[in-house]
Formats: C-alpha cells, structure tokens, sequence
C-alpha cells in the first residue's frame, strides 16, 4: 500500500472519532472492509481484551499494515501466537499511540501533505487529553502534588492575606501551591471553572515551613511589583484538566456507593456493558486516583442530601430547602477563606426560564449549555440519572440523537435532537434536547445516578463549554438494541 493511502486511511478513521470509540470499530469495518488500518487497530483492541483468536484473524486482514507497524512479516505459528501474546502487556497504549505518532508523521512527509488542513498530528493532538504544555524543569508528578486553593470573596489584600495565612498554617504546604481568584458568572452567584482564574500568588511548599517561598503574581494583593504568572498559569491549566478527571471519578465512585450501599473493588466495576455501565471508561490517571486515594474519598463523601432521589424511585418534588441543599444556591466560605474547587460530587441543574443545563461542583459551573425543553410539559422537581443509552434505537442521527440518559425510569430524558434549531426553545414534549457535541461531552462526564434538578431561576444564561472537550475512553457496550425508546421526545 503506498503511503498516500496509508495517510487516507487514518484520515478517515480520525475524522470518524473511531479510535476514542472502539466499539465501534467493529461495525465500521463490517462497512469498510478494505480498510485496513481499521483492521489493524481493532486487532490491538480485541489483543488488549486477551481475545487471540479474534485479534489474529483481524492481523490477518490488515496485512501490510500490521507487518509495517509491528515491523514484522506476519506468520501464524504457534511460536508466532505466544510472541504476540506477550507483546508489550505492560504499555500496550503507550508504545500504540507513540508509534502511531511516529508513522503517521513519516507517512505525511513521504506523502509531501504536511500542509494538509487536517494533519494526523493535529488530529491526535485534538482527541488526547490533559496535554497542556508544562514550564520546562516542572513534570507531570509534580503537577499531581500541586494543590489549587480559591480565595473566597472579594480579590482584596485583607482577603488574600487571610488566606494565605490559612494556607501557611493550616496546609501541608510540601509541594507547589497556587491561589487563585475565580471568574464569577454574570448573574454573581456562581464561579466559572471554564474561565481560567486569576493567579494571585504561588507557594513553594518545603517540609520546614519556614522556608516556603511566597511569590506574589497580582499587584492588587500585596502593593508589590508582581512576578510575571506564566509558570503558574501553565501548571493549573494542566491541573485543571487532572481535576475534571477527578472530579468525575470521585461523583462516579460516590453514586455508585449510592446505589449499592458498597464501594467499588476497582473502577472496572464502573465500566461494565449497558445497563451496568456507570461510565464509559477511564483514564489511567484516573485509575490511579483511585488506587491511591480510595480509603480518602469514601471518608469525604458527603452523605446523600435530605429528600434526593435514590436512582429508580422516581422524581422528588423540588421544594425549596431541597433546592438549597442541592447546591444551587452554594455560595462557598464565608469571605476570606479558601475554597478548594471540585470537591463536591457533580451534579446537573436544568433552568427552564434561562433554556440552560448545566453541570456544577458547589459553587463551581463546570459547564453551561443550551438546551431545548418543554415549557410547561418539562416537569420539575429532583430526579437521579438512571440508564444511560448510546444510539438510542440503533442510530446516532434519529430523533433522540447519539446519546441518552434517562431520568428516574420515567418518560422523560436528557437526550440528543435532530431538530437542532429547537435547542433554545419550548418545542419539545417535555425531555431536554442538547445539542450532539454538547450531549457527548455531557455524556462522558456524568455517572450513572447523577442527581438533576430541574427548577427556574438558577442558571446565568452564558453558554460555557470546556476546552479541551472532556472526553472518556470507551470501554464498555453503551447500545441497547432490545429495547425501543418512547421517551416524550
């Protein structure tokens, strides 16, 4: 195969969105038997999953491509079989995806289409994540240690002091630490985690506490010549996108204990195919957040919140202390404190009168979307998230869209359009309609038994997505072709 057709071919697979989706490279092969590439890379998935038969045979069919990539003429002996059995247990994805790099660079210059509007390179650097460039000497460990305390209240010297003296004394300040002045949304009741905050100043933490370092980055807060804040600005930007990670494991973790009264053996558990499948999948950092921090979250997990619904009890009335306990009117710390951002498990809030979804942590807007409702046929009240549905009926472009996530068991739903220009408007039957990018985003970030609240009044009307788009591996079976979907549309 000449090295054009290879660069097509992974072309096609990228704008398809299939190596972040690999169950759905069974099906697109079905469709596409020539491409071999897809063969190939459903191969390495069915060989990480320890199915040899079934990888062998997709080698097989990939022919040139497997013996260019593996570097390798493809035989089928038996000292063949326990060779590949024993290829790379240990970084199976790592040394995939650098390869892949590798030879799609080569394949691009050999095919003289380095100026490709849509280049392999662009395109693996759109669907990675948590790839924020850091300051150089600073590693990915150290990111990890670094802790990000919010200033509550206004951005004043007395505030800023206060918390710093909390941070000092009351931390264990033994690695790098930031504070930092989050971006209020326009109606003032919210903070906006898309909007990067303002760095206010920077620790570096030292086991004698005496010899911590205090760099002042903000004028305001010292009356001093700050210090240019590119370091620390570059440093959160990565820890922020390790935070959504966490935030999102920690909200699956804790409605999964929930809803069966026990915590997880490991992740896994959370991955299982439809209709155990709490999420998609998860990131090996978030697969160590767990190994490293389970007996922590399970002390930290908030108790469930008087009157929230347990998943498949059906809706709660929305009074108004619920709606308060819910977090809709979350404020944080009194002034002068410290907020730490992300700690409380995730929820999603529906405003009817502002036509917006939005998904929060405390006081923290994680993201805000346009939605499509119902007016007076979307019905209000607590509901918990109770099956979540890829291609609901079979396709991905039908009236309920790619995705779907159903509210208590009943009718209503959170689910895709193909009526785009509804979305803003009361022209459904009573579920919220979200537009395809938004809903799989959405779709990613929220566990099964997620609690939504649908009230009015809550929600600024400022649309605030995520960059980068939060995104999961796919490790389990979303569809369910059992079963055909009436929800009220």
């Amino acid at each position: 195969m000449k090295p054009k057709e290879h660069e097509e071919q992974l072309q096609q697979l990228f704008q398809q969105h299939l190596l972040d989706n690999p169950m759905y490279l069974k099906e697109y092969v079905r469709q596409h038997p020539g491409n071999k590439m897809a063969w190939y890379l459903l191969g390495r998935e069915y060989d990480a999953q320890g199915k040899r038969g079934k990888a062998l045979y997709c080698y097989k069919q990939a022919g040139e491509i497997y013996e260019a990539f593996e570097e390798r003429t493809m035989t089928f002996s038996p000292e063949s079989e326990q060779s590949l059995r024993q290829w790379e247990r240990s970084r199976r994805r790592q040394r995939f995806r650098s390869r892949l790099r590798g030879a799609a660079a080569a394949l691009l210059v050999a095919a003289g289409v380095l100026l490709l509007p849509w280049s392999v390179n662009d395109a693996l650097k759109q669907r990675e994540q948590a790839v924020s460039p850091l300051p150089q000497g600073v590693t990915p460990e150290q990111v990890q240690q670094t802790k990000v305390y919010y200033v509550a209240g206004a951005r004043s010297k007395e505030n800023v002091g206060a918390a710093l003296q909390q941070m000092l004394l009351q931390e264990r300040l033994n690695s790098y630490a930031i504070l930092a002045s989050g971006k209020q949304t326009e109606d003032g009741r919210w903070i906006s985690w898309p909007q990067p905050p303002d760095i206010l100043l920077s620790v570096e933490g030292k086991e004698d506490a005496s010899q911590q370092q205090i760099i002042y980055h903000d004028a305001e807060s010292c009356a001093c010549q700050p210090t240019e804040p590119s370091k620390p600005q570059a440093i959160y930007r990565s820890w922020a996108e390790q935070r959504e990670q966490e935030l999102v494991a920690r909200s699956a973790v804790a409605a999964y204990v929930r809803k069966q009264g026990r915590a997880p053996a490991s992740l896994q558990e959370l991955n299982q195919p439809y209709p155990l499948n709490t999420l998609p999948g998860v990131t090996p950092y978030m697969e160590q957040l767990f190994e490293q921090q389970k007996e922590q979250w399970l002390k930290e997990m908030p108790a469930a919140v008087p009157g929230s619904p347990v998943p498949g009890e059906g809706p709660q009335p929305l009074a108004a202390a619920d709606a308060a306990a819910s977090g809709m009117t979350s404020q944080g710390p009194a002034a002068g404190g410290l907020m730490k951002p992300l700690t409380e498990p995730l929820r999603i809030i529906v405003d009817k009168s502002s036509h917006r979804l939005a998904v929060v942590s405390g006081s923290f807007i994680v993201r805000n979307y346009p939605v499509g409702l119902g007016a007076g046929r979307t019905p209000e009240g607590m509901f918990a998230i109770t099956e979540k549905v890829r291609n609901p009926n079979g396709k991905s472009n039908g009236e309920f869209g790619s995705r779907g996530m159903t509210l208590s068991d009943t009718e209503y739903a959170i689910h895709g359009t193909n009526k785009p220009s509804s979305i803003g408007k009361d022209q459904s039957l009573g579920c919220v309609r979200m537009l395809q990018e938004d809903l799989e985003e959405l779709f990613d970030m929220a566990p099964m038994g997620t609690l939504v609240t649908i009230g009015q009044g809550q929600l600024p009307s400022e649309v605030k997505r995520g960059t980068p788009v939060f995104h999961l591996p796919m490790f389990s079976e979303e569809t369910n072709p059992g079963k055909v979907y009436k929800w009220l549309d």
